[in-house]
């Protein structure tokens, strides 16, 4: 089959939302050029890890998909190149062989006939089964435990392989270079095992005519369906309304300022999911109404112009040169940033001696503070009352008065 339904890349959903399956069938995965710059990374290291290069090699080339081009440029080059190089010290350091974009069939887990993943790296070692996965956004941080789309592909490759050689752990592994984070989780083989048969009894629930739909923020997220979800529309009413309500009820919102603390911890956690159904339904509204259907209600008009911009940059420095404009007028300059003044460093434009040089000059502000769920493993900011920057005058007797002279 060309793609499968229940696919690795979606499992965080199906396996929590069966009913989603269904009310996905038949709607569009509209295609994105996030998606299509992630393709052409994945090419580019594809190249590298079978042919030996160096992803700079690559640098200019224009990647193609979807209606997209990706150029490829220096900043992707370095990301790349992040990734092949620990690729390839986790092939010098276990001795294992390399597969790239291995094909896997993933039928014996999901049910679906002859259908298959693609894993971006597998390695074959003495005693552990590695699965590696390149990610090339510059959005928020996965982690490699528990995270399904990774253990399917790591169940695919150890019934694929399991016959040859004798594993005894699984290793998995997300790396997101242009982040800065790598995150390995090891399991026993035991444990791979026993999530496999929890994939296989969820992708047995998205077959039957009563799947339940679960909404919840990991599920919904990348959800094709959610912009007319019912139980998401139903989860979205609760979560803003006082009291329990009626799918079209949004009459009883309550003003946060005046709830406790708890109350304000439950909405919280369901603002992602909120703010998601509400994009989505912004964006299924604008798909309609560029087809032609009525929205009772709204309507397209014209948005605000774009920047001014030269119709050709060649013309307009040949009339400004023409007309005598000064030179330091009709141009204008600015210095490199740090970003790229690094990339310059890391094509070795600007030497490793002089590289400290620059290190000195470079600042950079402290993040502001950001609210984040317990979980996150960044160190809480220990914040003191306002009312504890002051000392407390009070208790100290009256100024002595001056005689005036």
């Amino acid at each position: 089959m060309a793609h499968a339904e229940l696919s690795p890349s979606s499992a965080s959903r199906w396996m929590t939302c069966p009913g989603s399956v269904a009310l996905c069938r038949g709607l569009e995965d509209k295609p994105s050029k996030y998606a299509a710059e992630g393709t052409s990374m994945h090419t580019v290291a594809e190249l590298c890890l079978t042919k030996g290069e160096p992803a700079v090699k690559y640098v200019g080339q224009t990647f193609s998909r979807d209606g997209f081009d990706t150029v490829f440029t220096s900043d992707h080059a370095v990301a790349v190149q992040q990734y092949v190089d620990y690729v390839r010290g986790l092939v010098v350091s276990t001795g294992g062989e390399l597969l790239v974009e291995q094909k896997l069939p993933i039928g014996d887990i999901t049910g679906e006939d002859d259908a298959n993943g693609t894993s971006d790296t597998v390695i074959l070692a003495q005693d552990e089964l590695i699965v590696v996965d390149l990610k090339g956004g510059m959005g928020v941080v996965v982690s490699a435990e528990d995270n399904p789309q990774l253990m399917i592909y790591a169940l695919a490759a150890y019934y694929e392989f399991s016959l040859a050689q004798d594993f005894e752990r699984v290793r998995m592994v997300i790396h997101q270079p242009r982040l800065n984070w790598v995150s390995e989780w090891t399991i026993p083989v035991k444990d791979l095992m026993a999530f496999g048969a929890q994939a296989a009894e969820a992708a047995d629930a998205t077959r039957k005519p009563d799947a339940p739909l679960n909404p919840s923020e990991h599920a919904c997220k990348f959800c094709r369906a959610k912009a007319t979800c019912p139980a998401l529309r139903m989860e979205v009413s609760m979560q803003v309304s006082s009291a329990p309500a009626t799918v079209d009820d949004f009459d009883h919102i309550s003003d946060p300022a005046t709830f406790a603390e708890p109350d304000l911890a439950r909405a919280l956690r369901s603002a992602d999911l909120i703010e998601g159904w509400v994009k989505a339904v912004r964006a299924e509204v604008e798909r309609r109404l560029l087809a032609g259907t009525s929205v009772p209600g709204f309507k397209l008009v014209q948005g605000k112009k774009g920047n001014r911009q030269w119709s050709n940059q060649d013309d307009a420095e040949a009339l400004l040169k023409k007309m005598r404009v000064p030179h330091d007028r009709m141009y204008d300059y600015k210095v490199i940033s740090p970003t790229t003044a690094e990339k310059l460093f890391k094509e070795q434009v600007i030497g490793p001696r002089q590289w400290p040089k620059v290190l000195e000059i470079i600042t950079q502000a402290d993040g502001k503070p950001s609210i984040a769920p317990e979980s996150d493993k960044r160190p809480a900011l220990v914040m003191s009352a306002v009312e504890d920057d002051f000392d407390d005058m009070t208790a100290l007797p009256p100024p002595e008065t001056s005689d005036l002279c």
